[in-house]
């Protein structure tokens, strides 16, 4: 019996000493990591609709959406930044969405991916997400922006993200259906 319950004791404790402890660390990085997050944002629309920009948050964003930002420039309406997560290859693609007034993309920024090095981290390159600017209404892979080659679920992860974006603006009132 001896054999038995001091092996399980000791792996208690073991256990409770290690989840005390990472308890612990994550209550004290918990806010740098938000700060963090928020920042990364931050600099997301910057990238998208250049610097000199002001935002608000608009409350109660839909379901799958993280938040969605008026943007103004200059005192008028810029358009619309809807932050996403949708799921990829090898984890969350976390990006935002610039959408202009009328509905059409501004532009798109990764915040932060764990693709494949070399493959499907490939969806965070300007050159592929800069094919999504000026699109507007529902997006089909390789009909109004291709895949690229063997990064089709990364690809895919995207475009969903963009559309999730553009069907979240268009249910809250912010923008009209085009296509």
């Amino acid at each position: 019996m001896k054999k038995i319950l001091i092996p399980a004791l000791s792996l208690t404790v073991i256990c409770l000493v290690t989840a005390l402890l990472l308890s612990s660390v994550n209550v004290l990085t918990a806010s740098r990591i938000a700060q963090n997050l928020e920042q990364a944002e931050r600099q997301a629309m910057e990238e998208v609709f250049g610097e000199g920009i002001s935002y608000s948050d608009i409350s109660d964003p839909p379901a799958g959406i993280k938040r969605i930002f008026e943007v103004k420039k200059n005192g008028s309406l810029a358009g619309y930044s809807v932050s996403v997560s949708p799921n990829g290859f090898g984890g969350n693609i976390d990006m935002v969405i610039g959408v202009a007034p009328d509905g059409s993309i501004i532009g798109v920024a990764i915040t932060s991916l764990s693709e494949t090095p070399g493959l499907g981290s490939r969806v965070a390159e300007p050159e592929y997400l800069d094919k999504y600017d000026g699109l507007s209404g529902k997006l089909v892979l390789n009909s109004d922006v291709d895949a690229i080659s063997g990064a089709t679920i990364s690809s895919r992860s995207v475009l969903t993200g963009v559309n999730s974006a553009l069907d979240a603006l268009r249910r809250k009132g912010c923008i009209e259906y085009r296509k």
